[in-house]
């Protein structure tokens, strides 16, 4: 058994979690066939999860959850307020069973701690490392190895993931303000709630204004794997043969359904409706390389359109909508009340079951337009920006 870390933004712990509970049992075994072992005890802390389970388990993880940021293998813990006992320790871990030479990245964290000299930490692990592999270095770093020290406690952990979690290898384009895609999870699942697959399956997701369309991208893959991108696990010598298989994918008896009926997308940007299909089509052609003959394509939408002037357009009776529209003065009505005027207009013209918007938190949406209430609110940092992601339902 091998003791791991999730880290998740903050807030997005127990998002995770159910994630990882969801995922779980359709993980596989190392005969490539649907495994049995039993949901790890997960302990949450503030900004991630940390369990004990098999490497060849959570190592999948990577390929599943949307709203991590990665996963960690750790490799020890200890304490010391010593250089030379961190030295040593460092030194005795199995670092040839993992790692292809001593070219790494390295991520060093210190505070409260006696050992609090980053940089000699850093140079301490650096020469053991450099005396284990006795000078043999890649061209390019093989892996990143993250030191943290907090109160003399030690944790050094080796990064399973690589590029971070959000960068999902199929967004090809961006627009002005990209959100991050972990983000985008988190609030359609905190949009879905309760709702049951069969109530989400019958809903028409819109978002009104959306730019590159990670919503929308989000929404097509929200249960699906991810297998096309490079994950930082597959360069270790420990990595399991069957993840390096081209095919590996296909043994996964997952679930194959997009989790909304349709989706629809709007933009006064003529062209972020192209940008937006381009990026849609990609997550179409990684789904449909590993669903194959189960592969059933997603009906959607996108438009060059005024969110604030729908004519023409039919509205389906089961309707969401979620928005990140622009902020300050490059949002539509920023000079008739802003926020809480768009989010009115909104219910008003769509008359939507739900709606999710995002927006700074010094601009909240209160009172709720008429006819709707408040279901939710759920504080959110958005590229340094904090916010509220304000669910309205009809009364």
């Amino acid at each position: 058994m091998n003791r791991f870390f999730v880290s998740t933004p903050i807030g997005f712990e127990n998002t995770a979690l159910l994630e990882m509970k969801e995922v779980w049992p359709y993980l596989l075994g190392k005969d490539a066939k649907t495994h049995s072992l039993s949901f790890p005890e997960v302990t949450v802390h503030m900004g991630g999860l940390e369990f004990e389970t098999e490497l060849f388990q959570a190592l999948q993880l990577n390929f599943f959850l949307k709203t991590a940021n990665r996963v960690l293998l750790r490799m020890t813990s200890f304490r010391t307020k010593d250089l030379p006992k961190f030295y040593q320790k460092f030194k005795s871990l199995p670092w040839k069973e993992f790692l292809q030479n001593g070219n790494v990245e390295w991520e060093v964290a210190a505070q409260k701690s006696r050992l609090n000299n980053e940089k000699r930490l850093q140079e301490s692990a650096e020469k053991a490392l450099a005396e284990i592999f006795q000078g043999q270095t890649g061209e390019t770093s093989c892996a990143s190895i993250y030191i943290r020290m907090e109160d003399d406690l030690c944790t050094i952990s080796l990064d399973a993931t690589g590029e971070h979690l959000h960068k999902r290898g199929w967004s090809v384009l961006k627009g002005e303000a990209p959100m991050r895609e972990t983000i985008a999870a988190e609030l359609l699942r905190e949009m879905i709630g309760e709702a049951t697959p069969g109530e989400v399956a019958s809903v028409t997701l819109c978002d009104p204004m959306m730019g590159s369309g990670t919503f929308l991208t989000e929404a097509r893959a929200l249960w699906a794997g991810q297998f096309q991108r490079d994950f930082a696990f597959k360069q270790w010598k420990k990595c399991p043969k069957l993840f390096l298989s081209p095919s590996f994918a296909f043994n996964y008896e997952l679930p194959m359904r997009a989790p909304f009926q349709s989706l629809m997308g709007f933009d006064i940007n003529d062209e972020m409706p192209e940008i937006a299909q381009k990026n849609f089509a990609e997550v179409e052609s990684q789904l449909k390389a590993y669903q194959r003959a189960e592969f059933q394509p997603q009906a959607h939408q996108f438009s060059v359109q005024n969110a604030l002037n729908p004519k023409g357009t039919d509205l389906p009776d089961s309707l969401w909508m979620v928005v990140n529209p622009p902020y300050g003065e490059r949002l539509p009505v920023a000079g008739k009340g802003g926020l809480k005027t768009l989010a009115a207009e909104l219910c008003r013209l769509y008359k939507p079951l739900k709606l999710g918007i995002l927006y700074p938190e010094k601009d909240k949406v209160q009172p709720a337009p008429n006819g709707y209430k408040i279901e939710k609110e759920l504080k959110i940092n958005n590229g340094g920006i904090r916010c509220l992601f304000t669910i309205l339902t009809p009364l």
